[in-house]
């Protein structure tokens, strides 16, 4: 199956997505955000939900390992950004990084998100395609069904072990009794 995938990813392939890295300013006082590099160029199919990676350059520069940067997408409609913010230590190299890039309902990213775990066996870096899908619908025009009186229906409490078989004691207690009377003679 994932051969097949990956024979046919080529001829699939509907979308590339350029993802960017930038790091976020030192300080508060610092306004200015520097621009934006490409990490990691994803060609993908939004219907198979499969993508791959074209290619991936890690960010460079002397970041500290509690350096913020910024991962994600600028959308180039409105030119805000679209994405997480992760520590530089996750691009070490003892760490697997996962991409997971969300993707409406037309096949265009809205989001991208961002993991790592411990490095195994298997790719280096790896990419998701997640597509949205629609949430719960709540039910609506459900009939209300009313008793013969014209009230809801309510379900009888459970009764107690006493209610239930206050018959049984009742009639050891009569037992008990009758028994016990005729001891006396």
């Amino acid at each position: 199956m994932l051969l097949a995938r990956l024979l046919l990813l080529p001829f699939a392939v509907a979308s590339t997505v350029t993802l960017y890295v930038s790091p976020l300013p030192a300080s508060e006082g610092t306004a200015v955000v520097p621009s934006a590099v490409p990490i990691a160029h994803v060609d993908y199919d939004a219907d198979q939900s499969v993508g791959t990676i074209a290619s991936y350059t890690p960010p460079t520069g002397s970041y500290s390992e509690d350096q913020l940067l910024r991962v994600g997408l600028t959308d180039p409609k409105t030119g805000t950004w679209r994405g997480i913010v992760t520590s530089a230590a996750n691009f070490a190299d003892q760490y697997h990084k996962k991409f997971v890039v969300h993707v409406d309902e037309k096949g265009e990213p809205y989001h991208v998100g961002f993991g790592t775990s411990a490095k195994g066996t298997g790719k280096e870096v790896e990419v998701e395609i997640v597509k949205r899908s629609p949430g719960a619908k709540p039910v609506l025009n459900k009939p209300i069904v009313l008793n013969a009186e014209g009230k809801l229906e309510e379900k009888e409490p459970e009764k107690t072990f006493l209610q239930k078989y206050w018959w049984v004691l009742a009639l050891f207690v009569v037992l008990q009794l009758v028994q016990g009377g005729g001891d006396d003679k």
